[in-house]
């Protein structure tokens, strides 16, 4: 059986990661429907914040290893390539507003670390993991309501 080599580990913890999940998923959602004035389907933005949690593997594990640079190098490219060609693509825009969609996963990747960083600052400030997980929780409710369970209410209106 193939092992993880524990040195290799990160500092990147998982209640960082589910609390950064549920905000990065409203920053995505807003972002593309109030900044660039494109409603994606639902899918691509769970595609998305997926791909953009799924780093956690790359930091949390191998954040030491001796290929790192490597990992998240290529991991990064495989990302801006995905949400090119899922997001970006398909829309009938100009070059310009492509490139500058394009960018949006910068900030995408910046928002998830910054809010990930909360979490990571308030337990550094002696606040327990458990209220950031509680949080999450019902973040992750509440982006349910808004963006599931209140669309079907109105269209079934």
């Amino acid at each position: 059986m193939i092992s993880i080599d524990p040195a290799w580990q990160g500092d990147v913890t998982f209640y960082e990661l589910v609390y950064g999940t549920w905000l990065t998923y409203g920053f995505l959602v807003l972002m593309w429907e109030r900044g660039l004035r494109v409603t994606l389907p639902e899918w691509q933005y769970v595609l998305i914040t997926f791909l953009g949690a799924s780093f956690y593997w790359v930091n949390h594990y191998f954040q030491r290893a001796p290929f790192y640079l490597w990992l998240l190098n290529g991991y990064t490219l495989t990302f801006l390539i995905i949400y090119f060609l899922v997001c970006v693509r398909p829309q009938a825009r100009s070059l310009a507003w492509k490139i500058g969609a394009t960018l949006t996963a910068v900030l995408f990747t910046v928002g998830f670390i910054g809010f990930e960083n909360i979490a990571r600052a308030g337990v550094k400030r002696g606040v327990d993991e458990f209220w950031f997980m509680l949080t999450a929780y019902f973040g992750f409710l509440a982006l349910i309501i808004w963006r599931g369970w209140l669309p079907y209410r109105r269209a079934s209106r």
